[in-house]
């Protein structure tokens, strides 16, 4: 499904594609939108620490059945307003256990993650890269613990998820030295992944999503047999979605040299329209089955407007 006209518009990068240093992936306008925004677990998570997401260990919880007082900086959903009400001062909930979260991000980094449409500011993969960037600073800024995978047809990163004060700039030099390469394979890797994690937490997918609907519902399957929370971004380029090519062009696999044709966008514009309206179904359908969040992220919009609103959301804020 991965489009490429002739010249191939991933070989026409500018500066922004290829900003030097890791840092660079963390912008500073983007930072300002996402850096008051949390990642919320939406179920229970395993572990003992204190933090931000619900533990279905209830028995550690008792030991500290009580409140205390409110200080600057304290989260106040935690705030127990029936006290409030008696006693017109603000107090703490501590009665409930909570654990840090652990994302493990895995990115595809798949040749087909490399296009970049004529009206494109990024291709997809550095759309992808700054994604899992902010998402892994949002983590870490809250501080849970991020880990990362990389992968086309293999694995090619692990860096398990860590809370210290290191991970960051791990995780960002890991991002940005990745290419974007060979074929892609993303289901096995998933089912690879639910294997090597072997604690509960929240894994999340950032990819275009190129593969088999059925393969891949079967896939995260067992990610959420293994009871991870999953969230899938799905990043594409406008023209795969609307296919806006009129004159005859030469359309290329990103994934296999060599593999090209000529075609009159007209003859095959209401096919491949109609392919890709019935793939993103079967993935909406297969991933509400599973209770598993499944966001299109479109590369032509600014990427940390969509993050910041998915996380609003997410949240619960309006």
């Amino acid at each position: 499904m991965a489009l490429a006209t002739q010249p191939s518009p991933a070989a026409d990068r500018t500066a922004a594609d290829h900003a030097p240093g890791a840092t660079s992936l963390l912008e500073p306008a983007a930072l300002q939108r996402i850096s008051r925004m949390e990642l919320m677990a939406s179920q229970v998570m395993d572990g003992y620490v204190q933090g931000l997401h619900r533990s279905p260990h209830v028995g550690f919880a008792l030991d500290f059945a009580q409140h205390r007082p409110y200080v600057a900086g304290d989260d106040v959903r935690r705030i127990d307003w029936r006290v409030f009400a008696k006693a017109d001062r603000y107090y703490i909930k501590q009665y409930e256990v909570s654990t840090n979260l652990r994302c493990q991000i895995v990115l595809d980094a798949s040749a087909s993650m490399a296009y970049r449409g004529p009206n494109d500011p990024l291709s997809k993969f550095r759309f992808a890269q700054f994604v899992a960037a902010a998402l892994a600073y949002v983590v870490l800024h809250q501080q849970d613990a991020a880990g990362l995978v990389t992968f086309d047809s293999r694995v090619r990163a692990f860096v398990p998820a860590r809370s210290t004060p290191s991970q960051l700039m791990r995780l960002l030099r890991t991002i940005d030295e990745t290419p974007a390469e060979r074929e892609s394979g993303i289901g096995p890797i998933l089912h690879e992944v639910a294997e090597r994690i072997d604690r509960r937490g929240m894994v999340v997918v950032i990819s275009d999503l190129f593969e088999d609907a059925g393969k891949l519902t079967e896939a995260v399957h067992h990610l959420r047999h293994k009871r991870h929370e999953v969230i899938l971004l799905q990043v594409m380029s406008d023209d795969e979605l609307t296919f806006p090519f009129r004159t005859w062009s030469e359309f290329e696999n990103l994934e296999q040299a060599g593999d090209k044709m000529k075609l009159d966008p007209a003859q095959v514009r209401a096919g491949y329209l109609d392919a890709v309206a019935k793939h993103q179904k079967a993935l909406t359908d297969g991933m509400a089955k599973l209770n598993v969040s499944h966001l299109l992220l479109n590369t032509s919009k600014p990427f940390d407007a969509a993050l910041a609103t998915y996380l609003a959301r997410r949240a619960g804020r309006k």
